[in-house]
């Protein structure tokens, strides 16, 4: 009797497998997206009811609807808007429902009435405004004008009260309460640099391999959604700098915002630089052949240690850079063709790979120097941090150069003590002396 191959296996099947990722995911961003803006929409909520509540007390109208709709539609969904879109959205709400109000008194309501209400709205508001936005609140506002009932208690310009009266108390409780500026651009910042952080350790374990196809799979992830981190912090500083500036809570801010948008330049600098290391590191790895760079690969790591604390100084309060220049300052001390070259067996790469090393090198550097201004040095001061990289090649060796009186000039030796002394100069006042 021949053995029968069992129908059913135990494994999941692709599709299955997909499938179940998929659902995973898009439950990590719902429950990621309810997380972020719980705030907000608690916001949104409060103005609806409070809206609705006052339009009752203070016009007696039995039935204010507009105000709740006003009021929500005004602070919405997702980060909070900029003050502009605010005022934006209001000035539409309030155009719309005027010019609602006035066709509905001229021309009454019907089919006809709403197609002709529609399109003159919305060539009206593309004449006063080319804001998308703007145009969509007039249009929209004028077409529930015209399709909701006139309630018993409802004067013809009942619904321009609950606008308005909408349109006033979100505006108070997008200003009154609004929180923290700092709260946007530290998740912003966060975000931003774990993305950086997760780059710089799959480049690690691609050094310390030697497989290159890990950091070509890094590379197509930073091209595909470092961009994105860059323009999600760069919104949340134009947010915060509004709400610093119009809020009366986040006015105290002001400072602390400040430093968050300045980290932005250097960070986003080391994340485009970043993209071309991940390059760099695919075609060093080609030339030498696969070749295991624990050496690289510590540096990288070192890096990571630089950027974690950059992560963790953004969400104190008192922002203080001491450790992580200290961080950076250990990473360059990896930063020359010397170190960085040898593979694991202590050789040096070919022709091919030492121009491919040193052009990696030469960007790693740059890294350290975008990270180092992050904290708030200067180009100069920055340059300080690093190994001198004047270096003479005699076949496949390369070794330090000896300095002349001229290279000394442009190429100042930075001592620990110097940079300690750099180090509690910019960040402890109360080390100075």
């Amino acid at each position: 009797m021949s053995s029968r191959i069992p129908l059913t296996t135990t494994a999941p099947l692709p599709v299955v497998e997909r499938a179940r990722g998929a659902v995973r995911e898009w439950l990590r961003g719902g429950i990621d997206r309810s997380r972020e803006d719980a705030l907000t929409i608690g916001r949104a909520a409060l103005a609806a009811g409070l809206a609705y509540l006052l339009s009752r007390l203070i016009w007696g109208h039995e039935f204010p609807f507009f105000s709740s709709i006003v009021a929500f539609v005004i602070i919405g969904f997702g980060i909070e808007k900029k003050m502009r879109k605010v005022v934006e959205m209001a000035g539409g709400v309030m155009l719309g429902v005027l010019l609602g109000e006035f066709a509905r008194q001229v021309i009454g309501s019907g089919s006809w009435q709403i197609l002709v209400v529609v399109f003159c709205a919305g060539l009206i508001a593309r004449f006063v405004d080319s804001s998308g936005l703007f145009g969509f609140q007039v249009t929209i506002q004028s077409l529930l004008v015209m399709i909701m009932p006139v309630t018993p208690s409802m004067t013809p310009g009942g619904r321009v009260l609950d606008a308005l009266t909408g349109v006033v108390v979100a505006l108070l409780i997008h200003l009154l309460l609004s929180g923290n500026p700092r709260r946007l651009q530290s998740r912003a910042a966060d975000s931003f640099y774990r993305e950086l952080e997760d780059s710089l350790v799959s480049l690690a374990l691609s050094a310390r391999t030697g497989d290159r196809g890990v950091a070509g799979a890094t590379l197509r992830t930073l091209r595909d959604v470092s961009q994105k981190y860059t323009d999600k912090w760069r919104l949340a500083n134009d947010v915060a700098n509004e709400m610093a500036t119009f809020s009366p809570t986040g006015l105290r801010h002001a400072q602390d915002v400040g430093r968050i948008e300045h980290l932005l330049v250097g960070s986003d600098r080391a994340m485009r630089n970043m993209r071309v290391i991940a390059r760099r590191q695919v075609e060093f790895l080609e030339s030498v052949h696969g070749d295991a760079h624990s050496t690289l690969a510590d540096a990288l790591l070192a890096a990571r240690d630089a950027v974690q604390e950059l992560r963790v100084v953004v969400s104190h309060e008192e922002v203080d850079f001491t450790t992580a220049r200290r961080k950076l300052r250990f990473f360059c001390s990896y930063l020359s063709p010397e170190m960085l070259l040898r593979n694991d067996e202590g050789l040096r790469p070919g022709r091919a790979g030492h121009f491919e090393g040193v052009t990696l090198t030469v960007q790693l550097r740059s890294l350290a120097i975008d990270l180092l201004q992050a904290t708030g040095l200067s180009s100069v001061e920055a340059k300080r941090f690093l190994p001198s990289l004047v270096i003479a090649a005699d076949g496949d060796a390369i070794g330090p150069r000896p300095m002349t009186v001229e290279m000394k000039a442009v190429e100042p030796p930075a001592t620990t003590e110097a940079l300690e002394l750099l180090i509690a100069d910019r960040s402890d006042p109360d080390r100075r002396g």
